[in-house]
């Protein structure tokens, strides 16, 4: 038998391959595998019992054998919620919630008479929204709003009932039958990846978490493109296409969480970039893709989850965060938002398709956006490519055997390189005297006297590196660096280190002022940093550098689940400084002398 003591749970053993995260999945509490079981990321740790030793270990990659006690419940459930960051506790009061009540000593007489009671037995004050109409639950009226005295009418016919309630303001009611509604799903919404996390809103437990490519992609890699398609009267098709996505995603988050019902799901947060929540709303974008570049989007976008065509709990909720300004959006203010309160001068920075940046002092900030392109995550490559298995993740060059060692997610052979892979390949290249600062292969003269020069090839015209042969590789096709690649990697951290630059320069701050930087993004928890200090995607100096995951999805975690840190989040915007590179004269000049590949 395999033990939860926690759980007061006890499971046969069936097979002694099942790793100890199978095994929690099957009792019911699925562990958050960020890498996706493949054992890189080290942060599915767990603690076991074996005959009275308590030992912490991978769960996704331990065996389980029998008689073995497996240490869920709340010691587990807080170190994964934990994990998020090192984000400050949580008062557990999310902002759209049910609550049980019998309508025995309700009353019915009219609404006034019907709020007023029901504000004596619930642990709240409720308002309604519109006094004469609410969102209901019941069968017989499920798809149109009716009059408050026909739902009070279905709802005593239906004792016990739930009602459904959004910071204070009534919205529906739902007969028990429905089963209780108590999950809420959390989006980061990007511009190449949503990341969604599924929680149980009573216990403010993590149920799952799954990622999927944004469907937009298939209307351009970037925001500028997404622009452009959505005034080429695509507008209709990306909506759709994002809701497509978030849809699937429920899907998958409610088998992974142990095959829930979707329907028990009653509140859905989203964040992301503006042009993002713009086309998720179903918001023209034009106006953020020229000059003053401004967002529609000011205050929460809030209604029924219905409207995004979620097919959800009849009277779920969806919330759109608001951004901070029309290339900042609530990704950033939610991440702000989430950091923990300390006494210090940060640097805040998400890696992502468009790197936004901040850099502030006792809650306040000045903020930009850096366009950097889908390079660092591999995108637009030759060889790029997700992390995911087959993709090299690691590489580091040995000076004294003159080799280059690679490191893969899952079994060979390799298909390509990840975004880390790429950051440590090219300062692997540095170290190795095969490129140059200025990003360039060396010559074929001097590549003929070096001990890797026969690794430097061409595809056509496009010199390239290969990393590693057909015959290194099994077999399989050989993996390359072009020089094309290096290129685009050097603009997105020219990019990056100009907007730190200018940004420092307006908060009048010098890099040497800077006590932490955080690095977000699911690309900053992986990428080693000394590669990115070698290269001057990161600065060098005395300052602690903290990767804190996709720090935007963990602040729409904590709006999804606190009432008090969705008003910090929604109040962001008016702590923040925004700078808007497209107006600095400065920008162009400093970024092609900041595309040099070395430290600074």
């Amino acid at each position: 038998m395999i033990h939860f003591p926690n759980e007061h749970l006890d499971l046969e053993c069936l097979d002694t391959r099942e790793t100890v995260a199978e095994a929690c999945a099957r009792a019911g509490h699925p562990l958050d595998l960020v890498c996706g079981g493949t054992g890189r990321c080290g942060q599915c740790k767990i603690l076991i019992k074996n005959h009275g030793i308590t030992l912490e270990v991978l769960a996704c990659q331990y065996p389980v054998f029998d008689e073995m006690e497996i240490l869920t419940g709340a010691e587990a459930r807080q170190q994964i919620l934990d994990r998020h960051v090192d984000f400050d506790p949580l008062i557990l009061d999310p902002p759209v919630r049910c609550f049980p009540v019998s309508f025995e000593s309700l009353n019915l007489q009219n609404a006034n008479a019907f709020l007023g009671s029901i504000n004596a037995v619930l642990p709240l004050d409720l308002t309604c929204g519109n006094p004469d109409i609410l969102i209901d639950g019941f069968e017989a009226v499920r798809k149109t709003p009716v009059p408050i005295v026909d739902v009070i009418a279905a709802v005593h016919e239906t004792d016990p009932s739930a009602f459904v309630a959004r910071s204070g303001t009534l919205l529906g009611v739902t007969p028990e039958t429905d089963g209780f509604p108590e999950y809420g799903a959390a989006f980061d919404v990007g511009t190449t990846t949503v990341v969604g996390y599924l929680y149980n809103l009573e216990s403010g437990d993590l149920c799952a978490t799954a990622s999927a490519k944004n469907r937009q992609a298939a209307y351009g890699a970037d925001v500028i493109s997404r622009i452009a398609a959505a005034d080429d009267g695509k507008l209709t098709a990306l909506n759709d296409a994002v809701c497509e996505t978030l849809a699937d995603l429920i899907q998958e988050l409610c088998q992974k969480g142990g095959s829930l019902d979707k329907h028990q799901i009653i509140s859905v947060v989203c964040c992301g970039n503006t042009t993002m929540l713009h086309l998720l709303a179903g918001i023209s974008p034009k106006s953020l893709g020229a000059a003053p570049f401004v967002s529609q989007i000011d205050a929460p976008i809030e209604g029924p989850a219905s409207r995004w065509h979620l097919d959800l709990h009849p009277a779920a909720q969806m919330t759109l965060l608001t951004p901070i300004a029309s290339y900042i959006g609530s990704d950033t203010s939610a991440l702000l938002a989430a950091l923990p309160r300390r006494k210090e001068t940060r640097l805040v920075i998400d890696l992502g398709t468009n790197a936004e940046i901040a850099v502030g002092q006792n809650g306040h900030y000045t903020v930009c956006s850096a366009p950097c392109g889908p390079a660092l995550e591999g995108d637009g490559l030759t060889m790029g490519m997700r992390a995911a298995d087959g993709a090299i993740e690691k590489t580091v060059y040995d000076p004294g055997t003159k080799r280059f060692h690679c490191q893969m997610i899952g079994d060979p052979p390799a298909t390509g390189l990840c975004g880390s892979g790429v950051i440590d390949t090219i300062a692997a290249l540095l170290d190795s005297g095969l490129i140059k600062p200025d990003g360039s292969f060396i010559s074929d003269e001097a590549a003929a006297a070096h001990p890797n020069g026969s690794r430097l090839t061409r595809s056509g015209k496009i010199r390239q590196f290969v990393l590693l042969t057909s015959e290194e590789n099994n077999g399989a096709p050989a993996v390359v660096l072009s020089q094309k690649d290096i290129r685009a990697i050097q603009l997105a951290k020219a990019a990056i280190q100009t907007a730190v630059d200018l940004l420092l320069k307006a908060a009048s701050l010098s890099i040497e002022d800077i006590d932490t930087i955080y690095l977000a993004g699911a690309f900053g928890n992986y990428i080693s940093v000394t590669s990115a200090q070698k290269i001057g995607l990161l600065p060098t100096g005395r300052m602690k550098i903290v990767p804190v995951g996709n720090g935007a999805g963990s602040g729409a975690i904590h709006c999804l689940l606190s009432t008090e840190a969705k008003k910090q989040t929604e109040a962001m915007a008016g702590q923040c400084t925004v700078i808007n590179l497209t107006n600095d004269a400065e920008f162009n000049t400093q970024l092609v002398a900041n595309t040099v590949l070395s430290p600074r």
